[in-house]
C-alpha cells in the first residue's frame, strides 16, 4: 500500500468556493480501481489549512490515478 500525506493552503475566504471540487476529486477518486482512500480534512486550529491523505493498493494504482 501507497500513503500520501500533503497539505493544501488557501484563503480561509476562498474554503466554501473550494468545497465542491475538492468533494468531486473525493467522490472521483475514491471509485478508481485501488483507491482505498481519499479525503481532505479542515485543520481546526489553522483556518485554510487542508490536510489530504490518500491511500493506494500500489504504485500502479496511483500512476493510473
Amino acid at each position: 500500500m501507497l500513503l500520501i500525506v500533503g497539505t493544501v493552503r488557501l484563503p480561509s475566504e476562498n474554503l466554501d468556493a473550494a468545497r465542491p471540487a475538492m468533494r468531486r476529486m473525493v467522490e472521483v477518486s475514491r471509485v478508481e480501481p485501488g483507491c482505498l482512500d481519499y479525503g481532505y480534512a479542515e485543520d481546526v486550529l489553522e483556518p485554510g489549512l487542508i490536510h489530504v491523505r490518500e491511500l493506494w493498493r500500489d504504485q500502479a494504482a496511483l500512476d493510473a490515478h
